[in-house]
């Protein structure tokens, strides 16, 4: 990366970067969120940190699947600013199977055989740092409809990770596309095995300038794998999250509101199913007011609602409209 500054006119930076009393911003987009807990929006850059193999692809794949389907993926969510709706993933690390296994995983989270055409995924691992970086800022260029970027690794982005210019020089280029692009940049980045700090120069760098940096660690023993919040700028820390991996099928341990024993969406009949659909939805709602009304109709945790809803989105017993809202059809 090289410094542009000396070709700066000061004079001309200066007058741009006033404030100016007759210029409102637009309401902040709030675009990534935990139990609807503020994460991330435009504008800004959200760390997943861990130790290699720790889990964080599944978190990622669970996140991104979440932008394209209704409901949330393991409290996780992804929503698109207005019409702008399209997400890319720039894969930075995965071996030609490694990347093939992300896609079917993404594929299996959202329930899709086939992703949408508002995602492009790249794998880059042969490319050089600053090709990298030219790629993903050509590729915002040619797709200004994109608002979601996605970049997994971090690291790969710079030619040595204890640089202190080269990561100031990364800090400043985040920062510069998320503002320039008007788009949100979520980025993995290993922790030290010694410290568990993020990785590096750069990891103490976007600690100070991410917007949230969240923690993923696994348990051996356990086999489970628990994200956390270890700062969140914009809001309190959500519950942590975790994930137990059932015979090569992740799902969630619930951590507070536990669904008693046997008391399941899955376990209700067709009939009992669809008799309680047509109770809730006499008029068209919005996907989180049908949540709201099964929790207080069921007596049960948002993570039923979730699965109960989507049951009734697999039957076809529900349809959304132009609005966003459900009915029944």
């Amino acid at each position: 990366m090289e410094n542009n500054d000396y070709k700066i006119n000061i004079d001309e930076l200066l007058a741009s970067r006033k404030y100016n009393p007759g210029y409102i911003p637009s309401k902040e987009n709030i675009c990534f969120t935990i139990q609807d807990k503020h994460v991330a929006s435009l504008q800004n850059f959200s760390i997943l940190s861990g130790l290699p193999k720790a889990g964080k692809s599944t978190f990622i794949c669970g996140l991104i699947a979440s932008a394209f389907v209704p409901y949330d993926i393991f409290t996780m969510k992804l929503r698109f600013p207005g019409e702008r709706r399209k997400i890319c993933l720039i894969d930075t690390e995965s071996s030609d199977y490694d990347f093939w296994r992300t896609i079917e995983k993404i594929k299996g989270f959202s329930e899709l055989s086939i992703l949408p055409p508002n995602f492009d995924a790249y794998q880059v691992r042969e490319d050089s740092s600053g090709a990298i970086r030219r790629m993903a800022e050509r590729y915002l260029e040619l797709n200004p409809d994109c608002s979601i970027l996605i970049i997994d690794g971090l690291l790969d982005l710079l030619n040595d990770l204890n640089d202190t210019t080269q990561s100031a020089l990364l800090t400043k280029w985040l920062k510069k596309i998320t503002k320039q692009f008007n788009i949100l940049l979520i980025s993995v980045l290993h922790q030290s095995k010694s410290t568990l700090a993020t990785t590096g120069h750069i990891g103490s760098a976007s600690d100070r300038f991410a917007q949230s940096t969240l923690d993923i660690t696994k348990d051996k023993d356990a086999n489970t794998y628990t994200l956390s919040s270890r700062f969140m700028r914009s809001d309190s820390d959500f519950e942590p999250v975790t994930l137990m991996n059932f015979n090569g099928v992740f799902q969630q341990i619930e951590s507070q509101k536990q669904v008693k024993p046997g008391k399941k969406a899955s376990d209700l009949d067709n009939i009992e199913s669809k008799r309680l659909c047509t109770q809730i939805i006499t008029i068209p709602m919005f996907y989180a007011d049908i949540s709201d009304e099964i929790v207080e109709r069921t007596a049960t945790s948002k993570a039923y609602a979730k699965n109960l809803i989507k049951i009734w989105i697999n039957k076809n017993w529900i349809v959304k409209d132009s609005k966003n809202q459900y009915k029944i059809i």
